[in-house]
Order: C-alpha cells, then structure tokens, then sequence
C-alpha cells in the first residue's frame, strides 16, 4: 500500500485517544493495564478485545466471555463475542455491556 493510501482508525474513550494506522500494529483493547487501551469497567476482560487491519479494512476481534457491542454510523447495533466485525464509518464500541455513554469507545475513520 502506498503512503498516501494509508488509512486510519481513531478510538476515543473517557481522556485517552489512541490512532491505529492501515499499515501499523494491531491495538488491543481490555481492563488489564497492560493492553494499548485499558477500559477499566466492569464487564471488560483483561484481554478483551483488538483491532487488527485486514486488507485495508479495520476489524475488531472479540476474544471474551461477555462480547463486545459496535453501533455503526447507520445505528445497527451487533453483538459480537468470539468472531469478528469489520468497522466501517464511525461509530461506538462497547466491551461486555450494552452501549452507554460512560462505556462507549468512539471510532472514527480517517
């Protein structure tokens, strides 16, 4: 992919933003501090969750006991636990409970 095709994903929760380029690392997400974005909330396992980039696409991939809820920009809301879901336009991210203004994880296509 040439540079000026490179994408990114931006994930907003509470004070932490974090960028996760097309052609970067994968971002993990989950309560244990040691994860690229720690959600610390009930229902969040340790390891939770992470984004990886499939051939130009942006996909989260769930690896909980309680799953993960995303609401796209066109308000469908999936439930996903142990599979993957392609993140597409903006919308919300929620890890083990359904989505909520303290526990919504905004993304952003950029």
């Amino acid at each position: 992919m040439e540079a000026h095709e490179r994408s990114h994903l931006v994930l907003n929760w509470q004070d932490r933003r974090e960028v996760l380029t097309s052609d970067g690392e994968g971002l993990s997400l989950g309560a244990d501090p040691l994860e690229t974005l720690q959600i610390d909330r009930e229902f969040a396992s340790g390891h939770h969750a992470h984004i990886e980039c499939q051939n130009r696409d942006f996909v989260l991939v769930d690896h909980s006991t309680n799953g993960t809820y995303v609401q796209t920009e066109d308000e469908r809301i999936t439930f996903v636990r142990r599979s993957e879901m392609r993140l597409w336009g903006n919308g919300w991210i929620s890890l083990g409970e359904p989505l909520s203004d303290e526990a919504a994880i905004r993304f952003q296509h950029g």
